[in-house]
């Protein structure tokens, strides 16, 4: 391939990229010319040396490259294996409705005549195959030889000419017989395989066309089903694939999911590496080429680039964001995108080809494109091996250029099966994979990221929203004028609206309350405006808050404290942890019931459904704080959460369960088992020494299946999630919503957590210690204690296990309540704090005798439960100190992105969690992608499923939309109301005129 185009890091191309139409292909044999003669002796001997070549080549690849399936199997024909790369959509619909249209107009191109000739020159094709198996089953008959399943050559002779007769069947055999020339060792499998290899008429049908226009066209099959039938593998070098004509010459090779495909797999579960991405053509001998890939300028449709550029035809896809919502996003996701925004220039930079052209590869639904060394999301741009689809992303690149190893190798020990010393899955036949050879390719299409890029620093200079990322876009200033009285008018009666809750909990009276309040507001608004009075509508009036916007105002405080701190992308951003009193706080927002915990610092709402809740909850949730909110029992169905409900409904469902006394597996148990003794400590299953375990039920329900297997609870939960503007896949302020359906959605929840108390065993955990890349809220709807225990001895040693916990006066006299029964006891850190905690736990590791393992954390790995001594420890020798926390039934638990944290149920304990992406933490959520990547390949938390880029670019492409779009509207309007005025009073002088 080659380029015209100069490459330039943030400029648009100046000319379009030309890529090479085709690879020179090299002359292969078909397998009749190449075995002439042979005996059947020979045959075996050469099928046997080459099946050799092959299991040898295959052991070079590597069976650990593949992904262990993690989710646990619930029910048979319920939950199938998953393909490697997560499909969530179902794919026979999809080519369903693709293939009816795309047949609908190749019938409209393709007359009668042409098809008549393509049935016939298919009819002759087959009957030359007939005859030349036939002539190979006389040739066996002949030398006394029976076919590898002892079935007499006569009877399949036979049953050859009765299948040519009837139409139904043909090509059957001839499939068959491809696997037996090549080897007597072919197994039935073989059969299958070629089965699944062959076309469906849709596909068949473009095929035909693509043949007769000889234009090039992006590869539509996966690599397998571009093998022809009539050429044998002996001819050609592994991973190589011949064109479907048949003709020798072509070299296309086959991507490393075709080549690692089993018999047993369908097309539906191969994820083949250039579909819709390699470029292929005819030739006008029926030759089938490479013809390079697609340009990311001149190649992508109109549908293709509205996913990526911000126009004013598409709608975003969070639709339901306001002024002020979009203005807080930006100001705390902007900067995260900006540095995003020069990565990517950087790679431009790390480019190593000679060859400077840049290919595209287009969003295909459903599909989420991984690097094949980190296992994270591909964003846009990365490297691509052209001959077997290998794809490294940027850092992974920079790595290596630097001399760097994804995962530590001791001395003397060997790279993994299949990978080189860097890592690096290896090319076709072993060979080791080099950078100058691999091609840049990117995702977004066209200049889109260039153009968002731009679009915000302008939108965030135009809209006073404060940027902190120090580029030299950052430093321009807001024109004065009329457009800047224009901004600021619209930034207050943003204000004025947001006054009103958007909350889907708020109750009639509350909003009529609210509209009351607005009106009052838009009069006192206008009122100002009229006479040049600078009003801001907000809940207090004095002197500090007058005239402030708080996003403008947003850092003010921190002009002198240094609250950027260095991480493993970018900066993440710490603001100081914020202790407050009643008295201050009911300025804030004044009538929302609320106290403090833990010294000021942990905020508990006591009205789950207070409208103004959020004003509160942002406070403290911008400075990484763990927030509670009690009361959210009233808004579920609490009977649906009973144990006795899921023993009903699922008591005779097997799954995994786990010791939490020994952290040991117990598995494929019927969960009658764990829910029995949730209630009943007799029906609990005793381990080896005649004890009941501490067990809690492991991932489940599993996946992302809790809408299927439990849509009743999963509604019920839905409605009563607290804080819905973040908590909800829709919510505004859950910037997870911005991403489009195409791509392949997160893995946010509903999870359940359900376990035994363990209060007797104040030094065990039933979460060990750990963080998440996200944020979450954990609520109790269930909190029992068995019924032939003693309850007086389990509270107490409850309570006594929240005094050891570090609980303060506030917390104690709570649980103290008649009417309170305590569930589980947490322990949550600051996100500023975990490094601090991995150097104790790793000090403590080396004390102990035992050694440091490579690509493991002590804190990813959740093998610690930090219990009194070790934080006492903690705070004695490195200052930090915890939120202890006690969640009671309907008590919901907010935990930042990035804080460690630990669980200690008291009782036993049904508790729901959903997980979310808020702009306060999405330096964390980004930080932690880079820190995960470095796991190692069996670590539960190692595979990237969250997208954080894919999300901060559309949520920052959503946001500039609506802020662009609503500016163009409002100065649209002045226009007009300028205009009526000009008319007006050009109306009223000619009036004065004639009069006179």
């Amino acid at each position: 391939m080659s380029s015209e185009t100069p490459l330039v890091p943030v400029a648009l191309p100046a000319g379009t990229p030309q890529m090479d139409c085709e690879m020179q292909p090299e002359s292969t044999i078909v397998w009749q010319e190449a075995n002439k003669g042979k005996t059947l002796n020979e045959l075996k001997h050469f099928r046997i040396q080459r099946k050799k070549e092959t299991e040898e080549k295959a052991s070079e690849v590597g069976r650990l490259n593949e992904p262990s399936i993690k989710n646990c199997k619930f029910e048979e024909n319920i939950f199938e294996p998953k393909s490697i790369i997560e499909i969530h959509i179902d794919n026979l619909e999809v080519t369903k409705k693709s293939t009816v249209s795309e047949h609908d107009v190749l019938n409209k191109e393709i007359d009668a005549s042409t098809l008549e000739n393509l049935e016939g020159g298919k009819q002759r094709e087959v009957e030359s195959k007939v005859d030349e198996q036939k002539l190979k089953l006389e040739e066996i008959e002949k030398d006394g030889q029976h076919n590898r399943n002892g079935i007499d050559i006569s009877i399949l002779k036979q049953s050859i000419d009765a299948d040519f007769k009837d139409p139904k069947k043909r090509g059957k055999h001839n499939i068959a017989f491809n696997n037996d020339e090549t080897s007597n060792n072919s197994t039935n499998n073989d059969d299958v395989s070629e089965q699944l290899d062959k076309l469906t008429p849709e596909e068949e049908l473009k095929d035909e066309l693509y043949r007769k226009t000889c234009k090039p066209f992006l590869q539509h099959l996966p690599c397998f089903k571009l093998q022809t039938k009539s050429i044998s593998a002996a001819t050609m070098s592994e991973g190589e694939v011949s064109n479907n004509s048949g003709d020798s010459g072509a070299k296309i090779y086959k991507c490393r999911e075709c080549r690692r495909r089993t018999p047993q797999q369908g097309s539906n579960d191969v994820y083949c590496r250039f579909y819709e991405f390699r470029c292929l053509r005819y030739t006008e001998e029926g030759q089938l080429l490479v013809a390079g890939f697609p340009n990311p300028y001149t190649d992508p449709t109109q549908e293709e680039i509205n996913i990526w550029k911000p126009d004013e035809n598409t709608e975003p896809t969070a639709g339901n964001m306001d002024i002020q919502v979009c203005r807080y996003i930006l100001l705390h996701v902007g900067d995260q995108f900006c540095y995003l925004w020069r990565q990517e220039a950087e790679a431009l930079k790390l480019h190593e080809n000679t060859n400077k052209t840049i290919a595209w590869k287009k969003v295909v639904q459903g599909i989420r494109e991984i690097c094949d060394v980190c296992d994270t999301t591909l964003f846009n741009f990365h490297w691509t091996c052209d001959k077997c689809g290998f794809g490294v992303c940027i850092d992974c690149f920079k790595d290596r250029k630097e001399n760097r190893t994804v995962r530590k190798i001791r001395p003397g020990d060997k790279p993994q099966k299949g990978r080189d010393e860097y890592h690096w899955m290896l090319c076709s036949g072993g060979v080791t994979h080099n950078m100058e050879e691999l091609m840049l390719t990117q995702i977004i299409a066209g200049d889109a990221l260039n153009v968002l890029g731009r679009l915000l620093h302008d939108v965030r200079t135009l809209w006073q929203i404060p940027q902190l990322c120090g580029c030299l876009m950052s430093k321009q200033r807001l024109p004065n004028g009329e457009l800047k009285a224009i901004i600021q008018d619209m930034i207050k009666e943003s204000q004025l609206k947001q006054q009103t809750s958007d909350s889907s909990l708020a109750t009639e009276e509350t909003l009529r309350k609210q509209a009351r309040l607005e009106q009052i507001h838009s009069k006192a608004l206008e009122f100002a405006r009229s006479n040049g009075i600078d009003y801001v509508p907000g809940r207090t009036y004095n002197k500090q808050t007058l005239g402030k916007d708080p996003i403008t105002s947003a850092f003010d405080n921190f002009k002198h404290i240094n609250f950027l701190r260095s991480g493993l992308a970018g900066l993440r951003r710490f603001l100081p942890p914020r202790a407050m009193i009643l008295t201050n706080s009911s300025l804030i927002a004044p009538g929302v019931p609320h106290e403090w915990l833990c010294d000021g610092k942990l905020l508990r709402l006591t009205n789950a459904n207070h409208p103004d809740n959020r004003i509160l909850f942002q406070e403290v949730w911008k400075c990484g704080q763990p927030v509670m909110i009690s009361e959210v029992a009233k808004s579920l169905n609490l009977d649906l959460w009973r144990p006795e409900a899921f023993l009903k409904d699922f008591g005779d469902k097997p799954n995994d369960l786990i010791n939490c006394l020994n952290g040991n597996l117990v598995p494929n148990q019927p969960m009658r088992h764990f829910w029995e003794g949730f209630q009943c400590m007799k029906k609990r299953l005793l381990d080896a020494n005649g004890k009941p375990m501490l067990l809690k039920l492991k991932d489940w329900p599993p996946g992302d299946d809790f809408a299927e297997i439990l849509p009743t609870r999963y509604k019920d939960l839905m409605k009563g999630l607290p804080m819905p503007e973040y908590t909800l896949r829709t919510g505004h302020l859950n910037i997870a919503s911005c991403l489009p359906k195409m791509f392949v959605p997160p893995d946010l929840g509903p999870k359940m957590y359900n376990a035994y108390g363990s209060a007797f065993h104040p030094d065990k955990g039933t979460t060990n210690l750990h963080l998440d890349i996200s944020d979450a809220v954990n609520i109790m709807v269930y909190v029992g204690i068995p019924e032939d225990s003693d309850s007086k001895s389990q509270i107490s040693a409850s309570h006594k296990a929240i005094a050891m916990g570090g609980c303060e006066f506030l917390t104690r006299a709570r649980v103290q309540n008649v009417n309170v029964v305590a569930g589980a006891l947490w322990h949550i850190f600051p996100a500023r704090d975990a490094d601090k905690i991995r150097d104790l736990l790793n000090r403590v590791t080396l004390e102990k005798g035992y050694r440091l393992e490579p690509d493991h954390d002590p804190i990813h790995d959740q093998n610690w439960y930090l219990d009194d001594k070790l934080r006492a420890r903690l705070f004695k020798e490195y200052g930090v100190e915890g939120y202890p926390i006690v969640q009671c039934l309907g008590d919901a638990v907010f935990i930042p992105a990035g804080a460690p944290h630990q669980v200690q149920n008291l009782h036993n304990c049904i508790k729901v969690a959903e997980d979310f992406v808020s702009p306060e933490n999405i330096t964390h959520c980004y930080h932690l992608t880079h820190e995960f990547r470095r796991l190692s390949h069996s670590h539960t938390n190692h595979e990237d499923k969250l997208q954080i880029k894919n999300i901060i670019y559309h949520a920052i492409k959503d946001c500039c939309t609506i802020l662009t779009r609503a500016l163009e509207h409002r100065l649209d309007e002045e226009i007009s109301h300028a205009e009526e005025m000009k008319k007006t009073i050009q109306k009223m002088s000619d009036s004065s005129v004639e009069y006179i």
